[in-house]
């Protein structure tokens, strides 16, 4: 997977109830597949498709770290 990062790292609580700083698309992407707090989502879905193509240089890492933000949004409005 490559080296790509975002400017600024996006803080997550994982599944495990810890936080993490996620710093680029290839970290996301292992997040969103292995950490996640939850199961399944419309932007937990188009998080993990937007990530992996920032790693194909498909589209932009900004562009994938706003996706893995509005996953995170969605994960913690799931869990409340």
């Amino acid at each position: 997977m490559s080296a790509l990062a975002w400017e600024a790292p996006v803080s997550v609580i994982v599944s495990s109830g810890k936080q993490k700083a996620v710093k680029g698309p290839a970290e996301a992407v292992g997040c969103l597949e292995r950490e996640w707090p939850i199961a399944d989502g419309v932007f937990l879905r188009e998080a993990k498709k937007v990530c992996s193509a920032a790693l194909e240089h498909e589209c932009t890492a900004s562009e994938a770290r706003d996706a893995f933000e509005m996953a995170s949004i969605e994960a913690l409005l799931v869990r409340r």
